[in-house]
């Protein structure tokens, strides 16, 4: 069985590679800035990631029209709040259906068609 330190490579190995996906799920509850999204992404996740790997991340996501952002002021401070765009809750959408079929409904793994399983 899994240990916790299995299941903690796993989720940094699945942050790495799906962030970007990550940060839309976010999004999709809320616009948030880039610092409430790393806080999150630590507590709710277990994931700690920095500036360095979430701003340039964000600037690509905007890029590629996955988010949008506003320059929102509170007195002086300014923060850049980012929400999700049409075209990026169709991502998320994509990416759940995509694990879905990975997984099946159950959750765990689909077996291959008998024919393909190895004896």
């Amino acid at each position: 069985m899994a240990g916790e330190d299995d299941c903690g490579e796993l989720r940094r190995r699945f942050a790495r590679g799906f962030l970007d996906l990550l940060i839309l799920r976010l999004l999709m509850r809320e616009p948030l800035w880039g610092y409430r999204m790393m806080s999150m992404l630590r507590k709710d996740h277990g994931i700690r990631v920095g500036p360095p790997v979430v701003y340039p991340l964000l600037n690509s996501m905007e890029a590629d029209g996955l988010v949008e952002s506003e320059d929102v002021y509170e007195g002086r401070r300014r923060r850049r709040v980012f929400r999700a765009t049409r075209r990026g809750l169709e991502l998320v959408r994509c990416f759940e259906a995509v694990l879905s079929e990975m997984l099946g409904d159950s959750g765990s793994p689909r077996r291959p068609p008998a024919a393909s399983r190895p004896r």
